[in-house]
């Protein structure tokens, strides 16, 4: 089953509505560059009030390791999730308070061969990849070209669990995982209302895609 990962969280009543739509995953973005930033301390009041089996990550660009490790334990947080090149092997290997997942932008001429270092150099198995845009760190809202996202996600069998991003919606994401077959799906911007204001129904047709996607044969 793929997993999903509703990114952007902002209010309580956006993360209630995700978890009764039947997510996995809620993510929590700390970046002070972000439309959808949150301060950890109303991270943390939304996270007190999740029902549980729901994992929470805080999504993180500037920020260094010693931040992280304080806001990860503040917020009781599962994952956290890197967002920068800044975050060498060597800087996310600093990160004790919680599991790692290294965020990696794939353009035109991606290569693998950074995944494969780092995963060596660190023993992370989770890497998430999103769309390439000069200037951003994510939340795009552009998707991974499909040859290129295939090519990821072959490499990835061998590696550990690689999640799609980029630019994912309802009207796309039972493509995508026919086509790239992911371990697990995030999405932001393709079921928002606005930056960091998610729109309920686009949930809850996200979430019934990816069931849909889930039950019907992948392409080779």
């Amino acid at each position: 089953m793929t997993r999903i990962k509703i990114c952007g969280i902002t209010n309580l009543d956006d993360a209630l509505a995700a978890c009764m739509a039947g997510i996995h995953a809620l993510g929590f973005n700390f970046s002070k560059s972000s439309p959808r930033c949150i301060q950890p301390n109303d991270a943390r009041k939304i996270i007190a009030e999740l029902p549980p089996f729901v994992s929470c990550v805080g999504v993180f660009v500037e920020q260094e390791p010693s931040e992280i490790n304080a806001i990860c334990k503040n917020c009781n947080l599962d994952h956290a999730q890197l967002h920068s090149e800044h975050y060498t092997p060597q800087t996310a290997l600093a990160i004790s308070t919680t599991k790692v997942i290294r965020v990696f932008r794939a353009g035109p001429d991606f290569s693998m061969e950074e995944v494969e270092t780092f995963a060596e150099k660190t023993g992370f198995r989770s890497f998430l990849f999103d769309a390439y845009r000069p200037g951003q760190a994510g939340g795009t809202g552009t998707t991974i070209a499909k040859q290129t996202a295939q090519k990821i996600f072959r490499r990835m069998e061998s590696i550990g669990h690689g999640i799609l991003a980029g630019g994912l919606n309802p009207q796309n994401i039972a493509e995508a995982i026919r086509t790239v077959k992911p371990y697990a799906v995030d999405t932001a911007s393709g079921v928002e209302e606005s930056p960091g204001k998610k729109d309920h129904q686009k949930i809850i047709d996200f979430v019934d895609a990816v069931k849909k996607a889930d039950k019907t044969p992948t392409e080779s």
